[in-house]
């Protein structure tokens, strides 16, 4: 079996805490090596601005030449001032992010042993992603059962030799110097994910690189949380971002860091691998 290779980018932040350096970096990343495909998990602007979906629109088209690329939304993506507590235009949140990146907030991706499925976990302050501190309104993310139920369904179609990626913004596992989980219920989203049967899940949002295995009671799947390419780093950390591999026996994924000096990413010591294994598919209907 071929190794399957997944790029894993996260929050550009096109507008003032934009870095070329670091996207030119993660560009030549694209550029230099053969991947499968390439996952961009949200935050590509800074204030959802149409200039700064116009510039992310340009890397975006960049990043494609290389591989098969699959976005999904982030919070400052969303324009959550158009329906706050749910009062307002829903369907304006991501008005812009349709016109300039995709028209689908929650896209999927069929190559050969590969499936990624987005889920789009930036509501804004819509019921899904509040809570009862106003810290978390318009940062933390959520997801409904019926989103559940359709990215299940979308991962079941694929055949059982796939390696399955789900990707969504906001981070699924605590962050470490943050202290602060992306979802709104983190401990029933982190159930419900893994009772998905997928292999990987792919988040930023918490600006800290984080590859962690998540073991619940209704399954397990590695956390691939990539650190922001802007200047907003967390605790002064260098910019990252992740590589995922997967062979006929094992799934691994590296964060690399970027390195000033150099003017390049190169993979640092956090890097998890676990066996592979069969996944279930949807029985076919007659």
């Amino acid at each position: 079996m071929t190794t399957v290779r997944v790029l894993h980018l996260s929050d550009i932040h096109c507008g003032r805490s934009f870095v070329s350096a670091h996207m030119e970096a993660a560009l030549d990343v694209a550029t230099t090596e053969r991947w499968n495909a390439i996952v961009v998990s949200g935050d590509l602007s800074q204030r959802a601005r149409i200039r700064e979906f116009v510039a992310a629109r340009a890397l975006l088209d960049r990043l494609a030449v290389q591989a098969p690329l699959l976005v999904v939304p982030g919070n400052h993506d969303t324009a959550w001032w158009h329906a706050p507590f749910g009062w307002g235009t829903a369907s304006r949140l991501h008005e812009h992010y349709r016109q300039y990146i995709n028209q689908d907030v929650e896209p999927v991706l069929r190559l050969p042993g590969l499936t990624i499925a987005g889920l789009n976990s930036s509501q804004g302050m819509l019921p899904a992603a509040l809570t009862w501190y106003p810290r978390d309104w318009r940062v933390k993310g959520g997801l409904s059962l019926d989103q559940i139920h359709a990215v299940r369904e979308k991962l079941a179609a694929s055949p059982a030799d796939d390696l399955r990626v789900l990707a969504v913004h906001h981070n699924v596992v605590r962050g470490r110097l943050s202290n602060r989980w992306g979802m709104s219920r983190p401990q029933i989203t982190m159930d419900a994910l893994a009772a998905l049967d997928v292999d990987v899940v792919c988040s930023g949002h918490d600006h800290e690189e984080r590859i962690e295995q998540v073991t619940r009671s209704t399954g397990t799947f590695i956390a691939s949380t990539a650190n922001t390419l802007s200047c907003r780093m967390r605790g002064r950390r260098a910019s990252s971002l992740n590589v995922i591999e997967a062979d006929a026996d094992t799934v691994s994924v590296t964060a690399r860091c970027y390195d000033p000096a150099k003017v390049v990413f190169t993979a640092g010591p956090m890097t998890l691998s676990v066996p592979r294994r069969r996944h279930d598919v949807a029985p076919v209907r007659r």
